[in-house]
């Protein structure tokens, strides 16, 4: 595992997934976890704001934040719906969603 760089483990079986470690400026632990599951057809790519613990597990207390929620719904528009191959733009648009989040801090977009 490596600090501010994607791991990629993209297959032909599924699910694909990515992960991007990071540390805020109090010390905390984070991954941002891209995963795409194409077993069902034309699935979309999910995206999550996970907390770690100091070992960058996961911590499963619920307080996972989907970075592709809609904030306001235009109708008739489909909005955060990335299809398999469309990854590669994916990974900076969620770069720039965490970034507002974190705004002290920098997120090299290493793919």
């Amino acid at each position: 595992m490596e600090l501010n760089k994607w791991e990629k483990h993209l297959t032909h079986w599924c699910p694909a997934q990515m992960y991007y470690y990071f540390q805020d400026s109090d010390g905390g632990k984070w991954c941002i976890y891209l995963r795409w599951d194409g077993h069902r057809g034309d699935e979309p790519w999910q995206a999550e704001l996970c907390r770690c613990n100091d070992a960058w597990d996961f911590i499963s207390d619920g307080q996972t934040i989907n970075l592709l929620e809609e904030k306001e719904h235009t109708p008739g528009i489909v909005t955060g719906f990335y299809r398999d191959e469309e990854y590669p733009f994916l990974m900076g648009k969620i770069l720039e969603l965490t970034k507002e989040r974190f705004p002290d801090l920098d997120f090299p977009n290493n793919q």
